[in-house]
């Protein structure tokens, strides 16, 4: 944007952990991709500063939609009764609020659901549940219990499997990131922790940014966040998610470097495996790449 700037930069009172990435990665051009917290609870007057004063346009928000809203089965291709089902497209929706483009894609879509459903073995699907239906409360408790027990084994279990299966999540969200109208863009969840910092890896990891540089934005996001250590311990807590998951984990970035290179070939041939093209890659790469011909004036990306 014309004049971005620190001295036009100015705080968010009611965003947490909010940050221009270029900060910390210098291959990626600055004033283009942010990340922070939620911004559900955002003044009006911070909602103004992202759009008036960092010219947000796009917000990629890795929690989904939730709940998603129930429909007629009349409205299904193929269906004829008037039943009612939820609606879970791959947990990716796009909507226009307050000019802003929302996107919700969360990350924990059908096919993650399966993989972890095909985790637990028969007996304990079968007495997950029958206990869920004879007694919903503590059912899905012990249901939480039982997931929590195959998925937190390690720090790296969620978003190694997140990476191994939520292909249509990881491709709607470079696609977004391939969209020139797209930016600036800010990538989001609850705190904007593990799951932003792993899909601004990849896109780092595209730009061939370096490790270290990597690992300096993943922590900044706990250092800013020190303050909320409680609430995020209690959240933790009721979610059955262990207590030291509210503390970064040191390996996080060279881990994951290192499942997608030995599990998928490096980030290049991962992209190409979820679906997206050499092409969007590219164009991926043209607009954020701090060395690419591209630069923004004006509000818009053009090629100069």
């Amino acid at each position: 944007m014309t004049g971005y700037g620190e001295e036009y930069s100015p705080p968010l009172a009611t965003v947490a952990n909010f940050r221009d990435v270029s900060g910390f990665i210098k291959n990626v051009k600055p004033g283009l991709l942010f990340r922070s917290a939620h911004i559900d609870d955002a003044s009006r007057e911070d909602l103004d500063i992202l759009r008036e004063k960092y010219w947000i346009r796009s917000v990629i928000d890795l929690r989904g939609m939730q709940p998603w809203p129930f429909i007629s089965t009349l409205q299904l291709p193929g269906k004829h009764d008037t039943d009612y089902t939820q609606q879970y497209p791959d947990h990716i929706a796009s909507t226009s609020i307050l000019g802003l483009q929302l996107h919700y894609i969360g990350l924990s879509g059908p096919q993650y659901g399966q993989f972890v459903f095909s985790q637990i073995s028969f007996w304990d699907r079968t007495k997950g549940l029958f206990q869920i239906a004879t007694s919903p409360a503590s059912g899905l408790q012990h249901w939480r219990k039982t997931i929590g027990n195959k998925m937190f084994r390690d720090r790296m279990t969620i978003p190694e499997t997140i990476i191994d299966h939520s292909l249509p999540q990881i491709k709607a969200i470079f696609q977004v990131l391939a969209t020139p109208s797209s930016y600036p863009v800010i990538i989001l969840n609850r705190y904007g922790t593990d799951f932003v910092s792993m899909i601004l890896d990849l896109v780092f990891l595209l730009l061939q940014a370096d490790t270290q540089s990597m690992h300096k934005d993943y922590m900044q996001s706990y250092e800013d966040l020190a303050g909320s250590r409680e609430e995020r311990l209690e959240v933790n807590r009721a979610q059955g998610v262990p207590d030291d998951y509210v503390d970064p984990y040191l390996p996080f970035v060279s881990c994951l470097e290192r499942h997608i290179q030995t599990k998928h070939g490096g980030i290049e041939r991962y992209l190409l495996s979820v679906g997206l093209s050499s092409s969007e890659l590219q164009a991926v790469k043209d607009l954020l790449s701090d060395t690419s011909s591209l630069s923004e004036k004006q509000g818009w990306l053009v090629d100069v």
